[in-house]
């Protein structure tokens, strides 16, 4: 078997110490996202040049977020860099980041049961699916809690993916320099 298409079974840790590094960068690429998306509303209360940076902020977080006022959080006066849902979903992942190496090895890369997911999906879902039929209008309560639970959930999934993707381009890119 080839080093660089190894296999991962179900029980397989990566490197520790690569693995540290990797969630080391996704925890400060995170630590910044949020930051950035509280950053806005006060570099646009700020004056003129604040305000020029946090016209980028807001464009930036426009591609990810539809930023509506009516459903967006506020502070010194102006919303949020993305909407209340968004603030949420980010913030759990942040949370969920955090607190992934007391809950899991940093190097373990067994992904939790697909249930895990669909099941806060699915209330996410039902929270959207209510509010556009007009069964029940859903709130600031809803949309951050159901945000919350998806964005932490995600961390489960999606910390273990990369990973597993970032140690097969290093062992790709290691055996492509060492011949």
């Amino acid at each position: 078997m080839n080093n660089s298409s190894k296999n991962f079974s179900e029980n397989e840790y990566i490197d520790s110490v690569f693995s540290k590094k990797i969630y080391l960068i996704i925890l400060l690429f995170t630590t910044l996202w949020v930051l950035l998306i509280f950053l806005a509303p006060f570099l646009m209360a700020t004056g003129e040049t604040g305000e020029k940076i946090s016209s980028v902020i807001y464009l930036f977080f426009s591609k990810v977020c539809h930023q509506d006022d009516g459903r967006s959080f506020h502070m010194f006066g102006h919303i949020l860099g993305v909407c209340s849902r968004c603030v949420w979903i980010y913030s759990g992942f942040f949370t969920g980041i955090l607190s992934y190496p007391l809950i899991k090895k940093i190097n373990n890369v067994k992904l939790p049961s697909v249930w895990f997911l669909i099941i806060p999906v699915v209330i996410l879902g039902a929270d959207v699916f209510a509010d556009i039929t007009g069964i029940l209008k859903n709130t600031f309560f809803s949309r951050s809690v159901t945000g919350f639970i998806i964005g932490f959930t995600l961390v489960f999934f999606l910390y273990p993916g990369f990973l597993k993707f970032f140690y097969e381009v290093n062992l790709f890119l290691k055996n492509k320099l060492s011949t």
